[in-house]
């Protein structure tokens, strides 16, 4: 290989920058989803239903505020002060949440997800624009990206159930922060990577008039999701009023478009759908899936009862485990048979395994030994399959819908796409309600079999879904001309 071709392989500087600052904001943020619906239980007494409502409506909020992260970044403050205004905004959250009180924790919980709006789009903003038009390197280089903050994910899920075992909530919340923090150290030693790459008004020097509209905006919006994290009836309505604006708008493009183009959009309605599906069960590993390992998964390894927290690190690990070979099953396909797997495909491969996942955790609970408790071997490969899932829908999900639609569209199907992850984390709340476990009860039989009911519900419509993408997936390719 000459020295030419390494250099065109070599990847930008710029993923430095992006890995690094994603790895601890992602550290910070699972932190407190792996945390949230056990602390909001055992800090608070909440239900089951309760503290999976809050996971829910933070999850939606986390989904829906990058559209005005991403909206400053390009014609207020620019992508690099956004990165830095998030993490700061983001890490306080956290530190906020060391402090225990029920009237800071709406405050901090907004601030977080205020922070995640003006941080996620960012780094991949940044990245993409290191890469030339038509770049070979692309593809591998957000594979890469992917698998590495993954890493952040990954190392939270032991540090903080570590944290919480020894010093308590608090503590393992301010050691999330601190990690975020540790964010702004990486920006400082690798912004010359991307010195040059900002959108146009990240150039230039922000008056001081700019800065105070955005500081009140931020202060505002994070004050309203506050309020919302406390008031779900109004969170709901709100959110039918925003999916009924945009149903409005797809109806009227739809009528006003050429055939080809009416096609596609309806193709491109159908795959946010099933993506949306997707996510509902996805979302099930931070709320049913986690009260499941807690109460009812024998964690000992050696005298050591291992912390729930740190088995959702599992799909973290299984990311890294699942990128390469899946890169390089990608590779043979196309080499063999000149393409490769039709997006369609891919997402119906992709609900079956997630689909699977819980057939996993039924299977194990039908194995569970006398004491109701069940192997962790088979949360580890429900894991798997999960996460297999997981790779061939989300990491597709935003590139995907928006090749689907004109190009006058390609801002507003992206914001549609987050806005079906947003109301999938919502319904996700309900459908983790079906392993809801009432206080009163308490022989470990009895929640075993609830959440082996519920558990069975949640994969057969895993299943019929998946069966109904298998049959409408050849029409979609058609209509929207997917490869």
């Amino acid at each position: 290989m000459t020295a030419s071709t390494i250099n065109k392989l070599k990847q930008p500087p710029a993923l430095k920058f992006a890995a690094l600052t994603a790895l601890c904001e992602r550290f910070g943020f699972y932190v407190l989803s792996y945390m949230l619906v056990l602390y909001a239980k055992a800090e608070y007494g909440l239900s089951d239903t309760a503290a999976f409502d809050i996971f829910a409506i933070m999850t939606a909020l986390s989904y829906m505020l990058p559209a005005i992260g991403g909206y400053f970044s390009d014609n207020f403050v620019g992508i690099r002060r956004c990165i830095i205004l998030g993490l700061i905004i983001e890490g306080s959250g956290l530190c906020l949440l060391a402090i225990p009180s029920h009237i800071l924790f709406p405050i901090a919980l907004a601030m977080v997800v205020m922070g995640v709006g003006l941080f996620k789009i960012g780094p991949t903003n940044l990245l993409g624009r290191a890469y030339t038009e038509n770049d070979s390197r692309i593809d591998s280089g957000f594979t890469l990206y992917y698998t590495l903050f993954n890493i952040g994910g990954f190392v939270s899920s032991i540090v903080c159930g570590i944290m919480e075992r020894y010093f308590g909530w608090h503590v393992a919340f301010l050691f999330g922060g601190v990690g975020i923090f540790m964010g702004l150290v990486a920006y400082y030693f690798t912004r010359h990577t991307v010195a040059n790459l900002d959108s146009p008004v990240g150039e230039n020097k922000l008056p001081a008039t700019t800065w105070a509209i955005v500081i009140i905006v931020v202060a505002l919006v994070s004050l309203f999701c506050a309020f919302l994290l406390s008031h779900l009836t109004i969170n709901n309505i709100i959110f039918g009023i925003v999916g009924i604006s945009l149903a409005g708008y797809y109806a009227y493009e739809i009528i006003k478009s050429t055939h080809c183009d009416k096609l596609k959009i309806i193709a491109c309605l159908m795959m946010i759908f099933i993506g949306m599906i997707y996510f509902i069960l996805y979302f099930q590993s931070f709320t049913s899936m986690e009260l499941f390992i807690h109460r009812v998964v024998n964690r000992n390894f050696f005298g050591f009862n291992i912390p729930t927290e740190a088995y959702l690190g599992l799909n973290s690990a299984w990311v890294i485990i699942l990128g390469p070979m899946l890169a390089f099953t990608y590779k043979e396909i196309a080499a063999k048979y000149g393409k490769d797997l039709s997006v369609t495909i891919k997402f119906g491969i992709g609900l079956l395994m997630v689909s699977s996942c819980f057939f996993s955790l039924v299977f194990g609970a039908w194995f569970a030994g006398e004491n109701a408790q069940v192997s962790s071997i088979w949360i580890i490969i429900s894991f798997g399959v999960y996460t297999l899932g997981e790779m061939l829908i989300s990491a597709l999900g935003v590139a995907m819908v928006a090749s689907l639609v004109p190009k006058r569209m390609y801002g507003i199907t992206m914001g549609a796409w987050f806005y079906g992850c947003s109301l999938a984390a919502l319904l996700s709340g309900k459908f983790a309600g079906l392993a809801n476990i009432p206080d009163a009860i308490t022989n470990a039989h009895t929640i075993l079999t609830i959440y082996t009911g519920a558990f069975l519900k949640i994969g057969i419509c895993g299943l019929i879904a998946t069966a109904i993408v298998f049959a409408i997936g050849p029409y979609i390719k058609r209509m929207g001309n997917l490869s």
